[in-house]
């Protein structure tokens, strides 16, 4: 059986609709789903802005501030039509990436995917709750950036600084 993967952009913030990503994206999740050898998955990636991600922020992690990303795992197994499992929900905000990215020096589209990476480990339940874990996680994210032709230098300055 073949491989599926169902990608739901939910593009809220005007911000998104100027930009041609869409593609990449999915590349993006594909690269990471396999390297987590999750097959056969549905995942949802609402873009929006700083004022929604700050409201979710607030209310899922008790934290009153914007943040890059946030992922929603679906921690249940479920099959639904064409045998495919709802791993879960990534929130990206738009004006924290662009805010970020002048900060690393880095391309918005760069620093994009990288968020869409790592937001896709977390619903795949990777997590950078210890050192352990984190270094497996960065670890894949450069190996999946790096299969999209993308430097990851600028993630070794990123996790130093500990952003």
């Amino acid at each position: 059986m073949k491989n599926k993967i169902v990608l739901n952009l939910d593009v809220v913030s005007t911000k998104w609709k100027k930009l041609m990503y869409y593609g990449s994206f999915y590349e993006a999740v594909c690269l990471t789903l396999n390297k987590a050898n999750l097959f056969n998955s549905e995942l949802t990636i609402r873009l929006i802005n700083n004022n929604e991600i700050k409201k979710l922020n607030k209310i899922w992690r008790y934290k009153n501030l914007p943040t890059n990303v946030l992922a929603f795992p679906n921690y249940k197994i479920n099959n639904f039509t064409d045998n495919l499992n709802y791993i879960g929900d990534v929130a990206i905000s738009y004006d924290k990436i662009r805010e970020e990215s002048n900060l690393y020096g880095i391309s918005f589209f760069d620093h994009v995917i990288h968020i869409v990476i790592h937001g896709v480990l977390h619903l795949a339940g990777y997590n950078h709750s210890n050192k352990n874990n984190e270094k497996k996680m960065i670890n894949l994210e450069k190996i999946i950036l790096k299969n999209m032709s993308i430097d990851v230098s600028f993630l070794d300055k990123k996790y130093i600084e500990g952003n």
